[in-house]
């Protein structure tokens, strides 16, 4: 080969690197608006992992419900900043937090965690967050 084909052959190499690039961009680009268009949070994950949530025995978030419409309970545990936050009444700053990627969860748990599962004490809340590991 001569040097004028190795020139015109790495002038076409770099168009079709910059063309996949530009579509790589375009792609990613219509992903988070898609995401954030569904509700999605609209941080992208870092990592692509399914994470599938399997409760405790013991304090399930079934019960949790049932806890929330029986009891006032001293905190509330719900989504806060794409995590886990734990509340307590008339708070906006939550006393605990956990980064759970929330969207990753069933629709049944995200659902429990945007109506707030109440807690009667602060172990009770602990023990709640630890359910979503």
């Amino acid at each position: 080969m001569t040097h004028k084909s190795y020139k015109t052959l790495t002038i076409l190499l770099l168009i079709v690197t910059v063309i996949a690039l530009l579509l790589a961009a375009v792609m990613l680009t219509l992903g988070r608006n898609s995401a954030a268009a569904s509700g999605e949070p609209e941080s992208p994950p870092e990592k692509s992992v399914i994470s599938y949530y399997t409760p405790k025995p013991s304090p399930s978030q079934e019960n949790s419900e049932i806890e929330e419409n029986t009891t006032g309970g001293d905190f509330l545990v719900t989504i806060y900043r794409g995590g886990i936050g734990v509340f307590q009444p008339g708070k906006s700053v939550p006393v605990l937090t956990k980064h759970t990627e929330v969207y990753l969860l069933p629709q049944e748990d995200i659902e429990l965690l945007r109506k707030g599962i109440r807690a009667r004490d602060l172990s009770h809340a602990k023990e709640i967050l630890e359910d979503f590991d």
